[in-house]
């Protein structure tokens, strides 16, 4: 069913091609709730697509759908993914944006109108929800008394910033920590990450950025698990925040960054961040201690580091460093490895995401009693 509109966001008339880009991202946002759309839909938004219809006119037959007795039998969730996933086809389809808690609270009401009765109302109670990506604990929203400061107080420091000259990474850097701090607000009981997804994709437009590649359409419940992870720390497991998924994320987004998002990377105990496929083919795996076997800790980091040539990949000296000082201890931490190797703890981060691309790096076990390998 996700596929239905490939043919016309690869390749044929652009007003098509746009058309197809709302609905395929309209739909697959939908799965970050485990939400399916009714092939009802699906043929509605083909015929929107191909111009039988109008938007307006695919809005009415959606709507009129559900009076009939088919869609009257059609179970509530089918209802919910219809309904939402029209009108944030709508939303994205129009130019209209104002930056503003106002309008990110009306987004919420336009989208889940007569879907939620709480539609466009802020929160009064408190939320937890069991994550899959962190093994059924929660993240720590934002208290319900503080959500309208909070989000005021975002969006004022937000309005200040200017994003002009900087770098890609310095761009999503920042740009992923104003979303992922909205998000984590939390201001509504539900719908908050389709409503986030749907202000980030009309907040870069606004400042000329084409967003039409569909991610969202794929990777929709990747999103919502970087989100997660943002915004996610647990001392006793010795797990910490980390925006990085979500950075390339946008990476991805914006600039055609080739990487893989995979959602087993984000969860707790297993792997977060991206592998490059190419740059790992080739390359020749070692797991070893100091002096194993006969083996020296230099000799395996040259290894390591020399059969990157097959791979085109390159390692700065501090990648190097790392390598060496988590073959030597493979149980270390990410703080720990960052003070052996007098960096930020950022910055560790940083390298460890850059060695699984380059080397393969991966964690086994959890992250507080868990060790660091070398291969796939």
């Amino acid at each position: 069913m996700y596929n239905e509109f490939d043919e016309y966001l690869e390749a044929g008339e652009p007003s098509r091609r746009e058309r197809a880009y709302g609905w395929a991202t309209a739909i697959g946002l939908q799965d970050v709730d485990g939400l399916r759309v009714s092939d009802f839909l699906i043929d509605t938004a083909r015929r929107n697509i191909e111009g039988e219809i109008t938007q307006a006119e695919a809005g009415r037959m959606i709507d009129e759908y559900y009076e009939t007795k088919e869609g009257h039998d059609q179970p509530e969730d089918k209802k919910e993914a219809d309904k939402v996933a029209r009108r944030i086809n709508e939303t994205i389809s129009s130019p209209s944006f104002r930056f503003s808690p106002e309008y990110y609270i009306g987004l919420h009401r336009r989208i889940f109108k007569d879907v939620f009765p709480h539609a466009g109302k802020m929160r009064e109670v408190e939320l937890t929800k069991r994550e899959w990506v962190l093994n059924g604990d929660t993240v720590n929203y934002t208290p319900a008394f503080m959500i309208k400061d909070s989000l005021a107080y975002d969006f004022g420091e937000e309005k200040k910033f200017r994003y002009s000259g900087l770098s890609e990474d310095a761009f999503v850097e920042h740009f992923a920590s104003f979303v992922s701090g909205i998000w984590q607000i939390h201001p509504f009981r539900e719908g908050n990450t389709r409503t986030v997804a749907v202000f980030a994709i009309k907040y870069l437009r606004s400042m000329r950025y084409d967003v039409t590649n569909a991610l969202f359409k794929e990777k929709s419940w990747y999103f919502r698990n970087a989100l997660v992870r943002a915004n996610y720390e647990n001392p006793q497991l010795n797990v910490e925040k980390t925006q990085l998924p979500l950075e390339e994320f946008f990476k991805v987004l914006l600039f055609g960054h080739e990487l893989e998002l995979r959602n087993r990377y984000l969860r707790i105990g297993y792997e977060y961040g991206s592998k490059n496929a190419e740059s790992i083919g080739d390359l020749h795996r070692h797991d070893v201690s100091v002096n194993k076997g006969g083996v020296v800790v230099n000799d395996v980091v040259n290894v390591v580091v020399n059969d990157t040539v097959k791979s085109k990949a390159t390692f700065s000296s501090n990648e190097e460093l790392a390598v060496k000082a988590l073959l030597k201890n493979p149980r270390l931490s990410a703080a720990r490895l960052a003070a052996e190797l007098g960096v930020t703890p950022r910055q560790a981060q940083r390298i460890i995401a850059a060695l699984k691309t380059k080397a393969g790096l991966r964690r086994e076990g959890s992250d507080k009693n868990g060790r660091w390998v070398f291969g796939e």
